[in-house]
């Protein structure tokens, strides 16, 4: 933290935004040592505490009129196997100790061991929807409202149980969903960037999973549709009027590529060529994770990093 501090007196700056929950934590915790008009748009660190709370986000889904994963929060192995399986294992929040660790699906008792051990307690364990569709909404909040939004299908994921986005494409969201979306953020008091993923569990039913109160991997695909989360937010701290709402076109998609192309090795290997073959499919209007034509590098350097990584593997 000292350095950032050194860093931030060198240059100046309007303000600091943390691109992870470990960041967001730490930056939160230590705000007095840097320098004030930087985080003066950060909500107090109780509701940043809160926010990163997994329990936090359940406890208020129910009063914002969305409907909630039948959840058991669990100290003990036995807690955890009450459900049955297949479940989800959910880490109290994302980061534990210094590492950040993701939720995992487990199967039966021996991987649920492995993730208790891994994730210590206590726990949320969550009865798992296989093939649930996931409606993902990133935004700004500001003031207890809503300045710009961008919703977003999950056509497929990596890992593709429970991953992130490896494809996907901006929808219009239900009226109803944007409006308990608004009331959920406020009543857990965030302010800034945000990305809150439900499962459809029916026609008009919603349960929240996540919620990322920073930015979020597919955020280029925001971007590209309209709605510039990043340049929003700064407006908002320098203190200009975000009205009116900013929301992000429908019909562009989004490619992590990397991660689409581990899917499709992942289907492939369970010859389920259709499935295989939509990851192949050409598409129009795709913003990628990485790949720009003008700006090639950020892509070879995710190429190089996997190169790598399966090289020390074998």
């Amino acid at each position: 933290m000292s350095g950032l501090a050194a860093a931030t007196r060198r240059t100046s700056f309007d303000a600091l935004l943390p691109t992870t929950d470990a960041a967001l934590l730490a930056i939160s915790r230590f705000r007095k040592r840097l320098p004030h008009p930087l985080l003066e748009w950060l909500p107090p660190e109780s509701v940043v505490s809160r926010s990163l709370q997994k329990a936090s986000l359940l406890e208020e889904a129910a009063d914002a009129g969305f409907a909630v994963l039948e959840t058991t929060q669990c100290h003990d192995p036995e807690q955890a196997r009450a459900l049955g399986f297949p479940v989800v294992v959910k880490p109290a929040q994302s980061i534990v100790g210094n590492r950040r660790e993701a939720a995992r699906v487990v199967s039966d008792a021996a991987e649920l061991d492995a993730a208790l051990a891994a994730l210590g307690t206590p726990v949320l364990v969550q009865r798992f929807y296989d093939g649930a569709p996931v409606l993902s909404l990133g935004g700004v909040a500001w003031n207890g409202k809503l300045v710009a939004l961008a919703a977003s299908r999950w056509a497929r994921r990596w890992p593709p149980a429970d991953g992130a986005a490896s494809f996907a494409e901006t929808v219009v969201p239900p009226r109803e969903i944007v409006e308990r979306a608004e009331a959920l953020v406020a009543a857990l008091g965030w302010q800034g960037i945000f990305e809150l993923e439900l499962l459809r569990l029916g026609e008009r039913t919603f349960a929240p999973v996540d919620f990322n109160p920073r930015p979020f991997g597919w955020m280029t695909l925001a971007v590209r549709a309209g709605a510039n989360l990043p340049a929003v937010w700064a407006k908002c701290v320098r203190g200009a009027d975000p009205a009116p709402l900013v929301v992000a076109r429908t019909g562009i998609r989004y490619r992590w590529e990397d991660g689409d192309a581990k899917h499709l090795l992942w289907q492939l290997r369970r010859r389920r060529l259709r499935a295989a073959g939509a990851v192949l499919a050409p598409r129009r209007c795709v913003a990628h994770a990485y790949f720009e034509a003008r700006d090639p590098l950020p892509l070879g350097a995710a190429v190089w990093r996997e190169v790598r990584r399966l090289t020390r593997r074998e």
